[in-house]
């Protein structure tokens, strides 16, 4: 008999104070909701100031300029993985794909780089819908297919350019890796890229990746054609992974048939790092490229250091692993 009193009165007293317990509430749910995001930023910050340790010269515009240009080709392929994955696939043919960008863009550029854009766009969109087409309807698993895609289009990169070579014009060049009237322009590749995303992600192919992604059967009952989708997401991961083939062309100033092979592990580090799930439905892109970024910082970082290469590979690593083991750890305990 006495307890019902107090419950009813702890209610209103709970309720009637929004400024404190409200606002908290409110901000502990948007660090859940964001906890991704969060974590690879404070991650991020940690890493940016030992990496000035080792650049005195890391937060001026000009060495800004440089890294993004070094970094984007990687931003732009793990946002393509994180597509892919988020409709409950994989792409292990990325590499294969960038490189085969490139070396379009690269022999064709020459004849007018909005030409050999374009083009190049096109071959990588098209490898990805026919990647789609067989994980759609082959009913293969994406490892299978992806896996056995990767010598495909290596093969077709190698026919295309069977040595270094192409030519990008190097004003071209010089804008892109040192800025131009002052304006980092892979900058303004990654927020277009970003503000591209999330104009897709409004629509009803955007929601039904992640409907696809996280429940591929109860998808298909509520009416969603689930093979489009799939063809859709490979497709569009296409046009991030070309975006990255010409980013890495314009960088270098020329096309590497080979070069293409260590940015499929690494996309999927990223993608995994920024959280998005292996069987699909679960991920945010701009944590995809926070993690890009941090990935890139730490190669970078470790090269400073004067490691021999095989050491930077297994610090790489091991790295990768503990920030996903603690990452994993924490979603579960906040699941829990």
């Amino acid at each position: 008999m006495t307890d019902q009193p107090v419950t009813e009165r702890s209610v209103p007293a709970r309720r009637a104070a929004p400024g404190g317990g409200a606002g908290a509430g409110r901000f502990g749910g948007f660090l859940r909701r964001n906890l991704d995001v969060t974590g690879l930023c404070a991650l991020l910050v940690i890493l940016l100031a030992v990496y000035s340790q080792y650049d005195s010269e890391l937060f001026t515009p000009s060495s800004i300029t440089i890294l993004s240009a070094q970094f984007l080709p990687l931003i732009l392929a793990a946002m393509g993985q994180s597509t892919v994955m988020l409709a409950g696939g994989i792409d292990l043919s990325l590499g294969a794909v960038l490189a085969l960008a490139m070396a379009v863009f690269a022999v064709r550029a020459e004849d007018g780089v909005a030409v050999a854009a374009v083009l190049a766009l096109a071959a990588a969109v098209s490898t990805g819908v026919a990647n789609g087409v067989l994980v759609a309807y082959a009913g293969l698993p994406p490892i299978i297919v992806t896996l056995a895609a990767s010598f495909l289009w290596g093969g077709v990169t190698l026919v295309v350019l069977p040595q270094p070579g192409g030519s990008v014009p190097s004003g071209l060049v010089d804008a892109y890796n040192n800025g131009w009237n002052g304006l980092a322009l892979p900058f303004v590749v990654v927020g277009v890229v970003l503000l591209l995303w999330k104009t897709v992600r409004t629509t009803r192919f955007g929601l039904s990746l992640y409907a696809v992604g996280g429940n591929e059967h109860g998808a298909y009952a509520s009416g969603i054609g689930t093979r489009t989708v799939k063809i859709g997401a490979y497709g569009l991961a296409g046009v991030f992974v070309g975006l990255a083939g010409i980013g890495l062309a314009i960088q270098t100033g020329s096309g590497d048939a080979t070069i293409g092979t260590p940015y499929t592990l690494n996309s999927i580090a990223a993608s995994v790092l920024a959280g998005v799930s292996f069987f699909g439905g679960v991920g945010q892109m701009r944590a995809t490229v926070l993690a890009a970024l941090l990935i890139g910082l730490l190669t970078n970082l470790l090269l400073f250091t004067g490691l021999s290469p095989f050491y930077q590979l297994i610090m790489q690593g091991a790295v990768l692993i503990v920030a996903i083991a603690v990452k994993t750890f924490a979603t579960r305990e906040r699941t829990d």
